[in-house]
């Protein structure tokens, strides 16, 4: 997989939100986050946005071991 995924987690009128980001830049921005966040439609006012970058995914066709019945 190339490029980054990033979680961008903000507050929208009170609720707690999140989106994640695919990029091919290493890093991103408060900024960058909030103006991507407004240019996915949010509407409302935004507060609180937060950036980490998503290091590890899970292997395709893969499932985390507590959704695996014994």
């Amino acid at each position: 997989m190339s490029g980054q995924i990033f979680l961008i987690n903000y507050i929208c009128d009170n609720q707690p939100m999140h989106l994640e980001v695919p990029s091919d830049a290493e890093t991103m921005t408060v900024e960058q986050a909030q103006e991507h966040v407004q240019s996915q439609g949010a509407s409302g006012r935004i507060t609180d946005v937060q950036v980490s970058k998503i290091t590890r995914t899970h292997e395709p066709g893969t499932t985390p071991g507590h959704y695996l019945q014994p």
